[in-house]
């Protein structure tokens, strides 16, 4: 979408715009954040999103997928200072012709996720960057060849696998162990809690202060790690 057209679109949003004006609904802090994101897409911050301005070996060593150019513009936004940044890959939801797909998605998750680390890495960014992958839950270890399934996979939530990078997280290292199978966690489980509480931890973010609510509500930023606790053996200091 050219700039003309955004500029259009924006014009067309603040004529219909009117109760934000007209009322003080609190409106006001959404329209201050709202005009930041416009600049940052209109405004100078564009360059950012340029790919043009890399070296072709820079873009190449990601891979010329969406995926890998995705992570690319997401190391140029790091160099920026945006504090939070997060790159989707859609098409993981293989409940048919799981292999097939893996076949396809996996080289350029492969190629951009590891050029991301060692860019970050090479710039001195990643030990000041925490990079989190992984998705809301594992597959069945069980395949289900009969059709339409050909090969599928469904929703498994017992056991599965995230990673961590930078920031504080030491490298190299595998916590946690499933059975023979994948089926159930053997040794040291670890609960979503436990790695957000470890996430937080390592931003300086205390999981257990009260969350800001307009109602004055004690709500904790998340809930208490599991007795098991943050992920300790890969934390640095």
């Amino acid at each position: 979408m050219d700039r003309e057209r955004q500029l259009k679109r924006r014009k067309l949003l603040s004529e219909f715009d009117t109760l934000g004006r007209a009322t003080d609904t609190g409106m006001n802090e959404f329209a201050a954040t709202r005009d930041q994101a416009y600049h940052r897409i209109l405004g100078e911050d564009l360059r950012v999103f340029d790919l043009t301005r890399e070296p072709a070996k820079v873009r190449e060593a990601y891979g010329r997928t969406w995926f890998g150019q995705a992570c690319l513009v997401a190391r140029r936004l790091v160099e920026v200072g945006v504090p939070y940044i997060t790159v989707n890959y859609a098409g993981w939801d293989t409940h048919k012709n799981h292999f097939q797909t893996l076949n396809r998605n996996h080289p350029a998750l492969d190629q951009g996720m590891s050029s991301l680390l060692q860019d970050l890495s090479a710039r001195g960014l990643l030990d000041q960057t925490i990079v989190w992958w992984g998705g809301e839950f594992g597959r069945t270890p069980r395949v289900q060849w009969a059709p339409p399934w050909n090969g599928g996979r469904g929703h498994f939530g017992r056991c599965f696998t995230s990673l961590v990078a930078g920031g504080g997280f030491r490298g190299g290292q595998v916590v946690g162990a499933s059975d023979r199978t994948g089926e159930n966690v053997a040794d040291r489980p670890i609960h979503p809690q436990d790695l957000l509480g470890s996430l937080c931890e390592l931003m300086g973010i205390d999981p257990r202060a009260p969350m800001p609510n307009p109602k004055g509500l004690d709500v904790p930023i998340m809930a208490p790690p599991s007795e098991v606790g943050l992920l300790r053996e890969i934390m640095k200091g």
